[in-house]
């Protein structure tokens, strides 16, 4: 019997250390696409993107990004009758905050008091601004059935992280502060973002719950960047692409977090590092099939499902990050109504 334990204790050593081989050997022989082998994964009608310009991201590609920022013009909205907008500057979190720009969407036609959501844009951490997200916004409001307040927090390199967090945070505490002001319900209360905004939103759930305070209902998360882990095969596999690319993730992160944050990362930081996910609320996470940032968005989806938290999410083959069909808009607006008006 000690014989026979023996040999199984063999067996399962031999199977555990080939399986980590297996593993290792598997992670190792994925290398970085070809323009062409990009191109191969890419809808039909915009497989010609994978041989566009690769841009080199330094301080003079975050200078121009935000030089386009400030010069696009404030799109006319398509639904003006429809919607209220009002601009509006909040105090911040901490007593020497700055005071946070916002802008305030509440569709005319809804009666009663409606959900809150607070969106935030994307642009790396280091660009964009209120006018990023201005149509996609309005459209919510309207289609959701939603008060949205967009936020222009704090960018980096100029401020670490948790400037853009606290940011947010102070926000959603200003709109239920104000429910009665914007005919908002606050047991209706939800954040969403795309890119990094929806790293940021998916940040304040994770301090909200920490701090006991306002209860969440819903996250919405758009293509989010939800780790540091640079050996996902999409990070790898869309090392060198045009638009974000694997290679640029980690300078991205360390200008978000700073040098010393990011070697020593705070649970919240981004939402799939924190090890608990108990009491995460519902979930929609959208993700493209072409982005480096595909493979931690569906991880920390996979680890939502696991922990019994309910979670939609939908992977749009073909589409690199930020450039989806007219579709995956309609879903987001359809979810954002499911999950904070049900």
């Amino acid at each position: 019997m000690k014989k026979l334990g023996m040999l199984s204790l063999s067996f399962l050593f031999i199977a555990v250390t080939t399986f980590a081989q297996q593993k290792k050997a598997s992670k190792t022989s994925v290398k970085p696409l070809t323009p062409t082998e990009v191109s191969l994964r890419l809808s039909p009608e915009i497989k010609m993107l994978a041989f566009g310009p690769i841009s080199k991201f330094d301080d003079a590609f975050i200078a121009s990004a935000r030089k386009a920022d400030k010069a696009r013009p404030l799109p006319k909205l398509k639904n003006a009758d429809s919607v209220e907008v009002m601009d509006l500057s909040i105090p911040g979190l901490d007593k020497n905050d700055p005071l946070v720009p916002v802008r305030i969407y509440r569709p005319k036609f809804s009666a009663g008091n409606i959900p809150l959501l607070v969106w935030f844009h994307g642009g790396g951490f280091v660009a964009g601004n209120l006018t990023s997200d201005h149509q996609a916004c309005a459209t919510m409001a309207i289609r959701s059935k939603v008060v949205v307040i967009s936020v222009d927090y704090r960018l980096a390199p100029e401020n670490i992280f948790p400037a853009g967090v606290n940011d947010g945070y102070a926000t959603l505490l200003w709109g239920i502060n104000q429910a009665g002001k914007y005919g908002i319900d606050t047991t209706k209360v939800g954040v969403g973002g795309g890119s990094a905004g929806a790293a940021i939103a998916g940040s304040i759930v994770l301090k909200a719950r920490a701090e006991k305070g306002p209860k969440i209902k819903a996250q919405l998360l758009v293509f989010p960047p939800s780790d540091l882990d640079t050996t996902h095969v999409s990070v790898i596999e869309y090392r060198n692409i045009p638009a974000l690319k694997g290679a640029d993730l980690t300078k991205y992160l360390k200008l978000y977090l700073g040098e010393k944050q990011y070697k020593n990362v705070p649970d919240y930081a981004l939402p799939g590092l924190a090890k608990d996910l108990k009491n995460i609320p519902p979930t929609y996470i959208l993700t493209c099939g072409v982005d480096p940032l595909r493979d931690g968005g569906l991880l920390y989806a996979k680890r939502l499902i696991e922990a019994g938290i309910y979670t939609e999410v939908h992977n749009y083959a073909g589409y690199p990050h930020g450039f989806v069909p007219e579709r995956a808009n309609t879903e987001l607006y359809y979810m954002a109504n499911k999950l904070l008006n049900q």
